[in-house]
């Protein structure tokens, strides 16, 4: 950002800090949301521990839509969607950007740290809501992936890529197949962004956050992206994720079908996605990444 940006950026956190009488609990550096979006520890005048989710009008038309489809989430799907959410507490919107303020639904937990159980109980969960009724509105969202696979960066593919996949030429030969066989997948209301430090644990299970991707699209996406985001940690995301969600799952689906689809999903986003991302991960999570595509490879043929 430039020096006019951050100034805005601060001017928009105390507005919202004041009109929403809430304060501060932490001077470090705010967490910062995959869209760009600082989240601030906070404690309201009642002496509640919450979050305050702040987006500045500067990150772009593209990142305010996100911040104005989670607001639009927590006012009208939220409250009679079958899992547990963060409680929105108050809003701040302006022209230089919105304010979420949310409770503190839960404790964050390394997936590292997960039981085959706290897989379990996401798999339940997230078969719940799969089978969401899409809403009133409009809830079509950014595809990511398919566009990378649509419109590749080759040279960055093969840069990354080229000396430990020797399946790699391939896998970008059979771009239309990949894109046909996920996009032949029935439409669900998603997550959008589900990977475990999104999730916090709560007394009941886990607490889904951060919902600026949600809206319609595939439901391998959210299972796959749990592996792509756990995999560079060194974490293995446990069977009984999928297990427990096909034994959930309303909808009628092949669990072969689906489980091929999860791991093709996966293996895409490594390809077609990750190198860009490479470079905020360490050597060791690299390798980690590499190896576990060329085993998605190699299982997939």
């Amino acid at each position: 950002m430039t020096a006019h940006e951050d100034r805005l950026s601060a001017d928009l956190l105390a507005h919202a800090l004041a009109t929403l009488e809430v304060a501060r609990t932490s001077t470090a550096s705010p967490t910062e949301a995959r869209s760009g979006a600082g989240v601030y520890h906070v404690r309201t005048s009642t002496g509640r521990p919450a979050y305050l989710k702040v987006t500045p009008a500067t990150l772009g038309r593209a990142v305010m839509a996100g911040a104005e489809r989670e607001l639009r989430f927590y006012r009208q799907v939220a409250p009679s969607l079958p899992v547990a959410t963060p409680a929105l507490l108050g809003t701040v919107s302006a022209p230089d950007g919105l304010a979420l303020l949310l409770a503190d639904a839960g404790t964050e937990r390394a997936p590292t740290a997960w039981t085959d159980g706290d897989w379990a109980l996401l798999g339940r969960a997230l078969a719940r809501i799969h089978a969401t009724p899409v809403p009133d509105g409009e809830w079509t969202r950014p595809d990511t992936l398919l566009t990378a696979v649509e419109t590749p960066d080759l040279d960055r593919i093969r840069a990354f890529w080229a000396p430990v996949l020797p399946r790699l030429e391939s896998l970008l030969e059979q771009r239309t197949e990949t894109i046909d066989q996920l996009t032949s997948q029935p439409t669900a209301f998603v997550h959008g962004d589900c990977h475990a430090a999104n999730i916090v644990h709560g007394e009941r299970g886990p607490v889904f956050c951060d919902w600026q991707s949600t809206g319609l699209g595939r439901a391998s996406a959210d299972l796959a992206f749990l592996s792509v985001r756990a995999t560079p940690t060194g974490a293995e995301v446990s069977p009984a994720l999928v297990e427990t969600y096909l034994a959930h799952r309303r909808q009628p689906v092949d669990p072969d079908c689906l489980k091929r689809a999860v791991l093709l999903e996966e293996l895409a986003v490594y390809v077609f996605e990750w190198p860009a991302f490479a470079a905020y991960n360490d050597a060791t999570g690299v390798a980690r990444v590499r190896r576990r595509a060329a085993d998605l490879a190699d299982r997939l043929g």
